[in-house]
């Protein structure tokens, strides 16, 4: 198919009244509309851009959102009418900092199951009905990882903590379901999406998005033996980096911060245990991507980097959201790369404000672009939105820090060409001669002040559309 359209997205420029010839699935030519005369034309009211990437998401949870209760929104009444309606409750992507502790106690006694995962996926709410069916007994775990009110628990499982009652969580995985999250992703202009729920690997090939699939740590021996090496696969599905966490998050207080300050965070992963895992992970062909979000997390992720730079240049830190000032040579020197969010800039500016006021390299994406010279961005869905041009707009209009914001070119690079190089998938993220045929049709041109008004017409996988407004 070929594709006629008001414009096309090439070098940073658009070429008016431009359209592209499609071969095999991948692009063959962009010309003025005038001179595509051969094969089956597809008119177009729109602008072309590289369909997005998405280069940090979880699959499964936005699946467990939509199979269950999204309480993205829910306040406590909202929760109390929810769970009074069955015996038993899941409810995903709740916003636990608008629940006061005795709230939480409140419902952690109710004569009801409860399940409730935050909205940071950082923590995770057990009821003590719940607890009691499934015999599980918390006095033996870290109290740091729960919650009390006072002495007294009240059913939070923070990180690690979350591990012992990981069994209750109910995950549906259907067909019906999993169409919805590709349309969650396609209506957004967005093809490639790097997924790090590993559970979520045998359900998402030959799909209508395309997947880099993070790999678990704990699978990391099966995957050696089983030859799985980052960026090998095909064109729908190839294995990206193993995951390990270091720390927790600022929406739980579980980011682990030099000095523990302004709270004592979570340290899940040693460093002596990052740096067995990054050995034998490189070793053996594969990335990793670091979670690490507090600026003692960073630090550590940046000190293991560079300690083993010798063995490969293509491992992550996912998130790099506090930067220690002193750790800003650290992290020009070190070879990695950068994923960042910029919606989480705008979701987080009040926890912000409550908590980190006054810390200056925060969501610091100028800074971390100035020093590697390029930066990648996903979106952490669901825990934000998946939208690129809400991300986009946050991040060439930084909500804390004005000079962290981004120039428009540099920021959709971040989503489209710097992400495709570094998801593991070079072929994709730009329109040129022999890369996929992978669009994002938008109604008007992308510029700076229109990033909220503009919208998505169509996505095109191959060039062939899959999903139109």
């Amino acid at each position: 198919m070929n594709i006629i359209a008001k414009g096309v997205y090439v070098e940073d420029r658009l070429l008016k009244d431009h359209g592209i010839v499609v071969e095999g699935g991948r692009i063959k030519d962009i010309l003025p509309n005038n001179e595509i005369k051969e094969g089956v034309k597809q008119s177009i009211d729109g602008f072309i851009y590289p369909a997005f990437i998405e280069s940090h998401a979880h699959i499964g949870e936005i699946a467990n959102a939509l199979a269950h209760t999204n309480g993205e929104h829910f306040d406590f009444d909202d929760i109390l009418k929810e769970v009074n309606k069955n015996e038993t409750s899941f409810i995903f992507n709740v916003n636990f900092n608008k629940i006061t502790i005795e709230q939480f106690k409140q419902l952690f006694n109710l004569d009801r199951k409860i399940f409730m995962q935050s909205k940071d996926e950082h923590s995770v709410f057990v009821s003590k009905k719940f607890l009691k069916s499934a015999s599980i007994n918390y006095e033996s775990i870290d109290k740091d990882s729960l919650g009390f009110l006072g002495t007294e628990f009240v059913g939070i499982f923070k990180d690690n903590a979350i591990n012992y009652v990981k069994e209750i969580k109910e995950i549906k995985i259907d067909e019906s379901v999993l169409k919805k999250v590709e349309d969650y992703f396609l209506s957004r202009g967005i093809v490639t999406v790097t997924n790090f729920d590993f559970y979520m690997k045998d359900h998402l090939r030959n799909r209508r998005i395309r997947v880099v699939q993070g790999i678990h740590k704990d699978y990391l021996e099966e995957a050696i033996k089983e030859g799985i090496k980052t960026g090998v696969g095909d064109e729908n599905f190839i294995y990206g980096a193993l995951k390990v966490f270091l720390d927790g998050s600022l929406g739980s207080q579980t980011a682990k911060m030099i000095n523990d300050t302004p709270f004592k965070g979570l340290l899940v992963m040693e460093e002596s245990a990052l740096q067995d895992v990054l050995k034998k992970a490189n070793e053996n062909g594969i990335s990793v991507a670091a979670h690490a979000i507090g600026s003692k997390a960073v630090h550590i992720a940046l000190g293991t980097f560079n300690k083993f730079r010798y063995l490969t240049k293509l491992n992550r830190i996912e998130h790099l959201q506090f930067i220690d000032p002193r750790d800003l040579p650290l992290l020009k020197e070190t070879p990695f790369i950068p994923s960042m969010q910029p919606i989480h800039a705008k979701g987080d500016v009040e926890l912000y404000k409550k908590y980190m006021n006054g810390f200056k390299y925060a969501y610091a994406f100028n800074t971390v672009y100035k020093e590697k010279g390029f930066v990648i961005f996903g979106s952490d869905a669901p825990v934000e939105d998946a939208s690129v041009l809400k991300g986009l707009e946050s991040a060439v209009n930084h909500p804390i820090f004005k000079e962290e914001s981004l120039p428009l070119a540099v920021a959709l690079k971040a989503y489209t060409e710097y992400a495709g190089i570094h998801n593991y998938v070079p072929d994709r993220g730009i329109i040129k001669r022999n890369y996929l045929a992978d669009f994002a049709i938008l109604k008007n041109e992308i510029l700076a002040d229109n990033l909220l008004d503009n919208e998505i017409v169509a996505t095109v996988k191959g060039g062939e559309i899959v999903w139109m407004k």
